[in-house]
């Protein structure tokens, strides 16, 4: 079966609105990407433990993406109080860890990360094969958009 689904430039846009002291001093960001074919968007609800939200290998499936192929992710808190941490995953000892506060949105458009297991040096990039959220103090909602290749 031949696809029907023609590639397509995704555009994105960051624009900083703020004036101060009479002074705009914001700033518009735009980004193009091109060649996009998997768009994927979904809201879901993140308890207080930790659950994998997106996984990356070698073929695509549920959840899952193709790590080569991956070139932007968007994670949006939607709860108004409640923060949540975003554990990124590479093998079993390699993590990278953030938090993101209420009503936040945080931009990733590569899977390599770099951390520390205990002592190592932050001087090596590795792809990340699996995104972890967990809520802080009470479930939270998030959206999870996904664009690839």
């Amino acid at each position: 079966m031949a696809t029907t689904i023609s590639n397509a430039t995704m555009t994105v846009t960051v624009n900083e609105d703020i004036k101060l002291n009479g002074y705009q001093v914001g700033s518009k960001v735009v980004q193009k990407v091109s060649n996009i074919n998997e768009a994927s968007r979904r809201v879901m609800s993140v308890p207080t433990s930790a659950i994998s939200i997106l996984t990356l290998g070698t073929t695509a499936g549920a959840g899952g993406f193709v790590t080569g192929d991956l070139k932007y992710i968007r994670v949006s808190n939607l709860d108004d109080t409640n923060f949540i941490r975003l554990t990124f995953v590479s093998g079993s000892a390699n993590k990278f860890d953030m938090k993101l506060p209420a009503s936040r949105t945080a931009i990733f458009t590569s899977p390599s990360i770099s951390g520390s297991n205990g002592g190592a040096t932050f001087d090596t990039f590795s792809n990340f094969d699996t995104m972890q959220a967990t809520a802080d103090t009470a479930a939270v909602d998030i959206e999870l958009f996904v664009a690839s290749t």
